[in-house]
């Protein structure tokens, strides 16, 4: 491999990572059920702003930080928290959770 060659992957590479590592955008889906609940999830960058969730925006105050590989998001706020798992680009897997442990479920969200 030339020395140019291993320069563009490398390159190539960084870049993939960068742009997966963003979580910018407006992320939603639903719990699949027939009376199906949506949720969406809204990021600048990787800072959330808001969460639509049982029927109503979160008001508390949310911090959002991301793995050092960009792939998982952790949200947390003042009764609970959520955890995003990448899967692939524009897909993730949204788990939600009170602060006692309690787990809603897990969904799959599109960007």
């Amino acid at each position: 491999m030339t020395i140019r060659t291993a320069l563009v992957a490398l390159l190539f590479a960084l870049t993939t990572t960068a742009a997966l590592a963003d979580w910018d955008g407006m992320w939603a889906g639903n719990w699949g059920k027939s009376d199906a609940e949506g949720v969406q999830i809204i990021m600048v960058g990787n800072s959330v702003t808001a969460i639509f969730w049982h029927g109503d925006y979160l008001t508390d105050d949310m911090h959002s930080t991301v793995s050092p590989d960009g792939n998982v998001l952790t949200i947390t706020w003042t009764d609970g928290g959520a955890t995003l798992t990448r899967d692939g680009a524009n897909k993730a897997k949204f788990q939600i959770h009170s602060t006692a442990g309690s787990s809603e479920g897990e969904v799959t969200l599109e960007k």
